[in-house]
């Protein structure tokens, strides 16, 4: 089977870490595929430095012999150009964790190329960080990562060079897709250059900017600068504030965003939730419909509660299902595939429900010719609306809904019931 040309991002990631060898890998992309997703995502699988970070990398031009444990360079990437190949056949492009925003604090390059890093006033180089309430000052250091001058390094033209190398070679391996990791910190004529040159090679390229954390205005700047997705903060939307919708609005035809119910980066929404079901199902469902495209991480779809870890995750962390939604989490997938208002960053506003335990929302197409309506029930208790009255408050009439998830709707359906956390979802035309 080739990899799907959908333009739709149905994103699985696969936890390096958490499977170890690259050849246990494989196994569950098949199920990845067969949930309807077409993108394999991976994390950084470079050589690390001594904390062990996968992010902290400490060679881009060796591979982590903890995925392939292989005597050469040569062979790792033998290996993983076949696991490319075999992703394509099984039904899904693969993409990877794109990192030159920092290396780890011993990678060579701190010795052989200091100019292209950042530097304190003593002339030492400089630790990233970010704002964390949690931490003293309200401030953390990566101590064990080096911080790249990709603006202002004196020798920047071979520096971008050797991203471009970096890239190269990862597309020399069938590699088709790139996660790029803080995005908003790197310059945009620096994406330009990376992503025109690989467009140019490989116009199937697509690179995913990593954008949580920056305003829109600097989101719009990394889509204008070529990304042809950014990530969303969705997975924090409680479904009764106005900021995600809010947000979605100012992005409105300018970015296609992926939108996600968990992350390597977050809480496992089972362990958050306590394997609520009701609520996990509802979620997903309005992280898969509301945005362009979609991600899950590995073991989502059994409610893994482990929090996957940078620098500890081993494979004895694999958990058992503790449930099973890869049938919900498929059919959901269908709904989107089928119906473009359900794949687009698009015009979404809410209507009223007539119920304030219920929070409707209304899509439309940018061209205006498809709509749809996602029905959320936001409490613990069943729910009940009398749908051409809702269809009549959104000026929508006749309504024809053609699908639907968690809820199977007649033709001619006046009231829906709602479980509780329950959430349907149809095309109005």
């Amino acid at each position: 089977m080739e990899a799907r040309k959908s333009e739709i991002p149905f994103i699985y990631n696969i936890f390096p870490s958490l499977l170890g060898e690259c050849d246990k890998w494989l196994a569950h992309v098949e199920r990845a595929v067969e949930m309807g997703f077409n993108w394999i995502f991976i994390n950084p699988i470079h050589l690390t430095g001594a904390s062990g970070s996968l992010y902290a990398i400490r060679d881009y031009f060796q591979f982590n012999p903890a995925f392939f444990p292989y005597d050469s360079f040569d062979a790792q990437k033998g290996r993983l150009t076949t696991f490319v190949s075999e992703c394509r056949e099984t039904g899904a492009e693969v993409m990877v964790d794109l990192v030159i925003n920092h290396t780890a604090y011993d990678n060579p390059l701190t010795r052989d190329h200091r100019n292209w890093y950042k530097t304190n006033d003593d002339g030492s180089i400089k630790n990233p960080g970010t704002k964390d309430d949690q931490a003293p000052g309200g401030y953390v250091t990566w101590g064990d990562l080096n911080e790249i001058d990709n603006a202002h390094s004196s020798d920047r033209n071979n520096l971008w060079e050797y991203w471009w190398k970096v890239v190269e070679m990862y597309l020399s391996c069938g590699v088709r897709g790139f996660r790029c990791d803080a995005a908003y910190q790197i310059p945009n004529d620096l994406w330009r250059m990376i992503i025109e040159r690989s467009k140019s090679k490989h116009p199937e390229c697509r690179f995913f900017a990593e954008s949580l954390g920056c305003p829109m205005e600097q989101t719009i700047d990394l889509a204008r600068a070529g990304h042809d997705f950014v990530f969303n903060s969705g997975k924090w939307w409680d479904c009764r504030q106005d900021w995600f919708p809010d947000q979605l609005r100012m992005g409105e035809g300018k970015v296609s965003s992926i939108c996600f119910p968990e992350s390597h980066d977050t809480r496992r929404l089972a362990e958050e939730w306590n394997r609520d079901l009701d609520r996990i199902k509802q979620h997903y469902l309005m992280t898969a419909l509301v945005s362009s495209g979609v991600l899950i991480l590995l073991g989502f779809e059994y409610g893994f509660t482990k929090k996957p870890h940078v620098v500890s995750t081993r494979p004895h962390d694999y958990e058992g299902a503790n449930y099973d939604l890869t049938d919900y989490i498929r059919e959901v997938n269908s709904l989107k595939r089928g119906h473009r208002v359900f794949a687009e960053d698009n015009r979404i506003e809410r209507i009223d429900a007539g119920n304030d335990n219920l929070l409707a929302l209304r899509k439309t197409t940018l061209d205006g010719k498809e709509a749809g309506l996602i029905l959320f029930n936001r409490s613990g208790d069943e729910q009940h609306v009398h749908l051409p009255d809702l269809i009549n408050r959104a000026h929508l009439s006749p309504y024809k809904p053609t699908s639907a998830a968690n809820v199977r709707l007649p033709m001619q359906a006046e009231k829906l019931r709602l479980n509780r956390y329950g959430a349907v979802a149809f095309r109005l035309y």
